[in-house]
């Protein structure tokens, strides 16, 4: 130990500091630095009747481009992605929209449930609350996330908010 002297004052001793406990402290650091950038950052949605009444039209939105997740008979949810953000492929099915097949796919979602009200149309907010495209669904449950270079991830919709759907609903470990 190393004393340290204040005159006729009491002497201090100080403890050595570990050799590891500085190398401890940056590995916490840039665990934590790490983790901070893998959260992303996430938007939201925002339930509209105005969006739900543009998709229930049939009326497209300039410039947008569209997907849908589910078949074309069952279809489960439908984006529109604003041109100034890009999807992440994977999760959602690209489809060169029109208003035909627009109806279609409304109505084979609407015609599931018997009626319309159990649909949502929603406006897409990114992180800083700029609108990013539009989201028609049965269900109102989903993440998105925002990647860098306007990248966004939206998870498939879901009844309850689960985070393993971003996996295609599958748990790790669980058989396809």
């Amino acid at each position: 130990m190393n004393e340290i002297r204040f005159g006729q004052m009491e002497t201090i001793r100080s403890m050595p500091v570990p050799a590891n406990c500085h190398f401890r402290l940056l590995i916490a650091l840039m665990a934590m630095l790490i983790l901070a950038a893998c959260a992303g950052s996430y938007g939201r949605l925002q339930r509209s009747s105005d969006v739900s009444k543009i998709f229930e039209r049939h009326e497209l939105l300039p410039d947008h481009r569209y997907y849908a997740t589910g078949s074309e008979a069952s279809p489960k949810a439908i984006l529109a992605v604003h041109p100034s953000y890009s999807l992440k492929p994977g999760l959602w099915r690209p489809m060169t929209m029109t208003p035909e097949l627009l109806a279609r796919l409304v109505d084979a979602m609407t015609d599931q449930l018997g009626f319309s009200l159990a649909t949502m149309g929603a406006v897409i907010f990114d992180p800083e609350g700029k609108p990013a495209g539009a989201w028609y669904s049965q269900y109102s449950h989903t993440t998105v996330r925002f990647e860098p270079d306007n990248v966004i991830v939206v998870s498939l919709p879901s009844e309850k908010n689960d985070p393993f759907i971003m996996n295609r609903g599958r748990r790790s470990g669980r058989p396809y």
